[in-house]
């Protein structure tokens, strides 16, 4: 990956290296041919001097080229940032005051103000400053559809396109979600996730199903689409495979999106036993009762698997109360810690009582312990 100001140097770093692998070879031929008695010895010191000469010229040219580019970039690097201020204050006044920004073509400070001011500003306001990026006629969508651009101009372009949320960029970036390099794959879900709107989030579900990205990353991209993620989340969790679908689930239970509840409940039933706690998570958060899966839910309290014990266990308050007391009061002769645990917090949850006669008659003695302790903390608590 190629960032700016790296190809220059590279270029004179091969020059350096081609050019002392030229004067070591001399070297090698000079003093080979002294000694095998071909040449005098006078021809031997002309060519180390000449290697030594060499040598100095590329280390001076080297360290110039150094020390003015560091020198140069402090100072660019300055500059950038005065202008950057500058427009950043221009724009801000003429969106508090109703005026008009200043006249198009603008420089790259003046688009990185606004990128920032799109980020940081929505509704009318942020509206408004999208107005104003597309009179710039930014180059981000041209450095897409170049045929050689290097990865960090995609990059650039990418990140730059997330912030500024253009619907109509969007069918610039969805190409890029079946790229062969991970790196730009996952910087076009994010800009994707950032722009679309309306039926461009079906088309980016689509474009999530086949772009082969982990499961982190599918679940980033849901989460950046977050009040319309639930086309998208539908999509995934429907069409997709494992990874997807636990993506979906994930992000319905943290983005709260209570109308696909009813789509979740079959996965408590999933072959894949981080599908059902990625299915017991969401309903968790959601608040939405397992109607009509209470024996999934109670059958997964027998698993092997501690993980699945501890999220049936907090999903149990959701079931009627007398079920849910039944099916806690045996959680809390589980033999993990965290399940007897969330047990006991389940129970406080449903009322005081239940958890008080737990800590006294509970048969299992670390049961017993467990409700005594959940119950002190209760009463330290404001």
């Amino acid at each position: 990956m190629w960032r700016k100001g790296e190809r220059l140097y590279a270029l004179l770093v091969f020059l350096v290296v081609a050019l002392e692998a030229y004067a070591l070879a001399v070297l090698v031929l000079a003093f080979s041919a002294q000694l095998f008695r071909l040449s005098g010895a006078p021809s031997a010191w002309n060519a180390l001097l000449q290697a030594f000469f060499l040598t100095g010229l590329v280390l001076l040219v080297l360290s110039a080229f150094v020390l003015v580019y560091h020198a140069y970039t402090a100072g660019k690097e300055a500059q950038d940032k005065e202008a950057y201020r500058r427009f950043l204050d221009r724009f801000t006044e003429a969106l508090f005051t109703g005026g008009d920004p200043p006249p198009p073509p603008w420089p790259p400070a003046a688009l990185e103000a606004l990128l920032h001011l799109r980020e940081t500003l929505k509704g009318e306001m942020g509206e408004r400053v999208a107005d104003w990026l597309r009179q710039a006629r930014p180059p981000w969508v041209p450095k897409l559809k170049m045929r050689w651009p290097g990865r960090y101009e995609r990059l650039e372009a990418l990140e730059a396109l997330g912030l500024a949320r253009l619907p109509e960029t969007l069918e610039a970036i969805l190409p890029y979600l079946h790229h062969p390099d991970p790196i730009l794959r996952l910087a076009a879900a994010r800009a994707g996730a950032r722009t679309a709107q309306g039926e461009g989030v079906l088309r980016l579900g689509e474009a999530l199903l086949s772009a082969g990205l982990p499961r982190g990353a599918l679940l980033e991209a849901l989460l950046l689409l977050e009040e319309r993620a639930e086309p998208a989340a539908a999509l995934l969790l429907e069409r997709g495979g494992k990874e997807e679908a636990w993506a979906a689930l994930e992000a319905i239970g943290r983005l709260r999106l209570h109308a696909l509840g009813e789509k979740v409940l079959p996965f408590l039933e999933a072959e894949d036993p981080e599908l059902q706690a990625a299915a017991m998570r969401a309903l968790h958060r959601l608040g939405y009762p397992p109607l009509g899966y209470e024996g999934a839910v109670l059958g997964l309290l027998r698993s092997g698997e501690e993980f699945l014990r501890l999220q049936a266990v907090r999903l149990l308050p959701l079931l009627p109360q007398a079920l849910a007391q039944r099916a806690l009061w045996e959680a809390l002769k589980d033999p993990s810690f965290y399940v007897r645990r969330a047990a006991a917090e389940a129970l406080r949850a449903l009322g005081g009582e239940a958890l008080e006669e737990a800590a006294k008659t509970h048969p299992d003695p670390y049961g017993r312990a467990m409700a005594a302790q959940v119950l002190r903390e209760g009463a330290w608590r404001p």
